[in-house]
């Protein structure tokens, strides 16, 4: 599935301002993932055209802060990142990112809460087309979940679908979305 609104890994060099202050900081890009939440990186810089490259064939090892040890590490290889030198450990700060979100509509209800749900593009004001390329996912409505039988949302609703990975092993995506398909209203 083609997740439009994924967002990506962001850096926080806001939180190291005060601290590099004395510190050696340099480019790096992320080559492997060693283990815990330790990595190997390369120097980069920018070129002419502000573009980064290569600027040393010596890899370093960094730490990634914003992850905890025992999570295994989830940054893939090319992130880039500032590396500061903490008395001889290079440090970063990157966090994972967010979960998935997209707008989606309502294809066809499959019972129990679920739907059939497909991608959407904002092509004007109010208005969505099907996303290209992407295939339908199924969907549950928490709303529906413990408020009674399930195949009350319209098929053709347009949703906000969250994307979030379960315990399994290995995980497995799971969306979700909250309409309130049994809402009641007062005279």
């Amino acid at each position: 599935m083609n997740m439009t609104n994924a967002t990506p890994h962001q850096g926080c060099s806001e939180r190291w301002e005060q601290v590099s202050a004395a510190k050696a900081a340099q480019l790096v890009r992320i080559l492997e993932h060693q283990e815990d939440n330790y990595y190997t990186a390369r120097p980069i810089a920018f070129d002419a055209q502000g573009a980064t490259e290569p600027s040393g064939a010596d890899d370093i090892t960094v730490v990634n802060l914003a992850e905890m040890p025992e999570d295994g590490g989830k940054l893939p290889a090319d992130v880039e990142a500032i590396a500061l030198d903490t008395g001889g450990r290079w440090v970063i700060f990157v966090r994972p990112p967010s979960p998935l979100l997209m707008i989606a509509k309502v294809i066809s209800a499959l019972g129990d809460a679920a739907y059939s749900v497909r991608e959407q593009v904002a092509i004007g004001a109010g208005t969505f087309a099907d996303a290209g390329g992407v295939a339908d996912v199924t969907a549950c409505n928490l709303a529906e979940l413990s408020l009674g039988p399930g195949s009350a949302v319209d098929t053709g609703s347009i949703v906000t679908v969250r994307g979030i990975t379960d315990n399994g092993d290995p995980p497995v995506m799971r969306y979700v979305f909250d309409h309130p398909a049994y809402a009641k209203y007062l005279d």
